[in-house]
C-alpha cells in the first residue's frame, strides 16, 4: 500500500518534470527561432535592396554608352554613392578586368583583376549575385576597412556594340552593424554570418563567446539546438539568407531561463521530496496500524505452527482481526484436542504392532522346537528331549515376561541361552557358541527376542557343512548399545547383503521373516536411531549388528 502511494506520487511528479521541461525547452526553441527569422527577414530586406541598386546599375550600363554617356553614368554611378549610405564604391570592368567607369583602383599585389574571387565568380556563375567580404579595390578606401563585395557579369554598350563585363558594388559593414544592433539576444547574444565555405563573414561582437561559438556554428546548417559556450547556456539557430550563399546564426543567451528552470526542478524536487516523506510517514503510520496486530497474529501462528498449541491470541486492533484472533483461538483449542487424540490413539496402535510383531517370533520358533523334539524323541534322545523342554520352558518364560515387552539385557541373554541350548541339543556336531556381554549391560532394558531371530538366522543360514562357531557379543558406546552376531559360516556377497536390506525395509519380498521382524519393531519403537548392520567376508564370517539406543535402567510395561 505504501509502496503503491509513493510510487504514484514519483510517477506524478516525473510526469509533472518532465512536461514542465518539454514546455520550456519547446518556449526556448520557438522564441529563439522567432528572433532568427526576424533577423534573416531584417538582413534578407537589406539584400534585396542591395541588389535592387545593382540591378538599376545593370540596367543602366545595359542601355547607355559608356563612350557616348561617360559623364551621365559617373553621375549615376556617384548618385548612388550618395545615396546608399553603404555602398562606398561601384565599378564596371570589362571581360579582360579592365576598368570602365568607377573609382580608381587599387593594384592588387602579385595578381591581376580578373584572379579576385569576386571577378572569377562572377564570370563562372553569371546568372547571380556574388556576396564575397574582402579588401576594397578603392584606393580611397582604407586597408584595413573590410567591405561587401557584390559582383554580377552584366552586358553593356560601347560604340553601339554590346559587351560582356563585370559590375562590382563594394559596401561597408555599417548597415549590417545597425541591423544586429536592433536586435537583443541577451548579455554575449551575437550574430555569425558564415559564406558557403564556412568562413566567418561578420561578427556582431568580438568576445571570446562568439570565438567559442563559431566553430560549432560552422557544423550547423539549419535549425537550431541549445548548448554550452564557456560558462553560460546559449541556443544557437542557423538559416540561410536568401540570394546569397551565406549561412546567418543567432546565439541568443538562454542562461537565466535555464537557470530558472533548474531552480524551477530544484524546487520541484524539494516539494516532491517533502510530500513523499510525508506521504510515506502518514503511510507508515496507517499500514502501522492495520499491520502491527496482523503481525502479531502471524508471530503467534508461526509458534502454533512449531508446535507451541499451548499460545493463546490476543491482539488488539481492528474489530475484524480480533474476531479472526477469537476464531483462531477457537480453532487451536479443537486442534489440540484432536491432536492429543490422535497421540493416545498412535500410542495404544504402536503397543498393538509391537505386540503383534513380537508374536510372530513365538510360533515360528515354537515350530522348529517342536521339529527338534520330534527328531529327538526319533533317535531314542530321551535325556536331550528332557534337556529341550526344560530349556523351552525357560524360554517361553521369559518371552512371556509378565507381559513386558522390554525386558533387561540380562534376560535377553538368558533367552538365548535357552535358545542355544535347545539348537545345540538338535545339532550335536554342527556349531560352538559364546556369549560374551558387557557386564555394564546387564540391567539395560531392551525389547526383548531381538537376539534371538538374528541367533536363528546364523545357525540355520550361516553354517556350513563344517563344525561352526557363532558369537554373540555386546558393548555400549556412548549413548548407544551394540549386540553382534557372528558366525563362521559361508558369508555373503555384496548382492546378497544388498537383497537382505531391501527384505528388511519392506522394497522386496523375501523368506527371512526374523530379521524383517527385528528391523520393524526396532524402527517402530526407536526410530531411525536404532539399525541393522549385515557386514561378510565371503567363505569366512557374517556379522549383524544392532544399533540400539541405551535407556536408562527402568521397569514396566511399554
Amino acid at each position: 500500500m505504501v509502496g503503491l502511494v509513493l510510487t504514484i506520487l514519483g510517477l506524478t511528479i516525473l510526469v509533472y518534470v518532465i512536461v514542465f521541461s518539454g514546455t520550456s525547452r519547446n518556449l526556448i526553441e520557438d522564441q529563439s527561432q522567432e528572433i532568427n527569422k526576424q533577423i534573416v527577414f531584417n538582413f534578407e530586406r537589406y539584400i534585396n535592396s542591395v541588389i535592387e541598386t545593382a540591378n538599376y546599375l545593370q540596367l543602366v550600363v545595359g542601355s547607355r554608352d559608356v563612350d557616348r554617356d561617360t559623364a551621365t553614368l559617373r553621375g549615376v554611378f556617384s548618385l548612388n554613392r550618395e545615396i546608399k549610405k553603404d555602398v562606398v564604391s561601384i565599378f564596371l570592368f570589362d571581360r579582360d578586368g579592365v576598368l570602365i567607369l568607377g573609382n580608381q583602383v587599387r593594384a592588387v599585389a602579385g595578381r591581376p583583376i580578373t584572379e579576385t574571387d569576386w571577378f572569377s565568380a562572377a564570370v563562372m556563375r553569371p546568372e547571380i549575385y556574388h556576396f564575397r567580404v574582402g579588401m576594397s579595390s578603392n584606393v580611397e578606401i582604407d586597408r584595413n576597412d573590410p567591405v561587401i563585395t557584390v559582383s554580377r557579369q552584366v552586358s553593356y554598350l560601347r560604340s553601339g556594340e554590346t559587351h560582356r563585363g563585370v559590375l562590382l558594388v563594394e559596401l561597408n559593414t555599417e548597415a549590417v552593424r545597425e541591423l544586429s544592433d536592433k536586435t537583443n539576444l541577451g548579455e554575449y547574444g551575437h550574430i555569425l554570418i558564415l559564406d558557403e565555405h564556412d568562413q566567418l563573414v561578420y561578427v556582431s561582437e568580438e568576445t571570446p563567446y562568439s570565438a567559442a561559438s563559431f566553430p560549432i556554428a560552422a557544423d550547423t546548417y539549419l535549425g537550431g539546438f541549445e548548448t554550452p559556450v564557456h560558462d553560460l547556456d546559449m541556443y544557437l539557430h542557423s538559416n540561410t539568407l536568401t540570394g546569397t550563399r551565406w549561412r546567418l546564426v543567432t546565439v541568443s543567451n538562454i542562461d537565466r531561463v535555464i537557470g530558472a528552470r533548474r531552480r524551477v526542478f530544484y524546487i520541484i524536487g524539494i516539494i516532491g521530496l517533502l510530500a513523499l516523506v510525508v506521504t510515506a510517514v502518514v503511510a507508515a503510520l496507517i499500514s502501522y496500524r492495520i499491520s502491527r496486530p496482523i503481525q502479531q497474529l502471524r508471530a503467534i501462528m508461526e509458534r502454533i505452527e512449531s508446535g507451541d498449541l499451548d499460545t493463546e491470541v490476543n491482539v488488539e486492533g481492528q474489530r475484524e482481526i480480533v474476531q479472526l484472533a477469537h476464531s483462531f483461538n477457537q480453532m487451536v483449542v479443537q486442534v489440540r484436542e484432536l491432536m492429543q487424540r490422535l497421540v493416545t490413539e498412535q500410542r495404544e496402535k504402536r503397543k498393538t504392532e509391537l505386540r503383534a510383531l513380537q508374536n510372530q517370533i513365538n510360533p515360528h520358533f515354537l515350530y522348529n522346537t517342536l521339529d527338534s523334539i520330534v527328531w529327538l524323541a526319533e533317535h531314542q534322545r530321551n535325556r536331550d528331549v528332557v534337556t529341550t523342554v526344560i530349556a523351552l520352558a525357560k524360554f517361553f518364560r521369559i518371552s512371556i515376561s509378565r507381559g513386558e515387552t522390554f525386558i533387561p539385557i540380562a534376560e535377553e541373554l538368558e533367552h538365548i541361552e535357552n535358545y542355544l541350548t535347545i539348537q545345540k541339543t538338535r545339532y550335536v556336531e554342527k556349531f560352538e557358541y559364546e556369549i560374551a556381554v558387557d557386564p555394564r549391560l546387564a540391567e539395560y532394558r531392551v525389547m526383548k527376542l531381538i537376539l534371538q531371530p538374528l541367533v536363528e538366522n546364523a545357525i540355520y543360514h550361516g553354517m556350513g557343512d563344517d563344525h561352526g562357531r557363532i558369537r554373540v557379543t555386546g558393548e555400549i558406546d556412548g549413548e548407544t548399545i551394540l549386540f553382534h552376531v557372528q558366525d563362521s559360516g559361508y558369508g555373503l556377497t555384496e548382492a546378497k547383503i544388498a537383497e537382505m536390506y531391501a527384505v528388511m525395509e519392506g522394497r522386496k519380498p523375501g523368506s527371512s521373516v526374523g530379521l524383517r521382524n527385528v528391523y520393524q519393531r526396532l524402527k517402530l519403537y526407536y526410530g531411525e536411531t536404532a539399525d541393522v548392520r549385515i557386514a561378510s567376508v565371503v567363505d569366512e564370517s557374517t556379522t549383524i549388528t544392532l544399533v540400539i539406543p541405551a535407556q536408562v535402567p527402568s521397569g514396566g510395561q511399554e
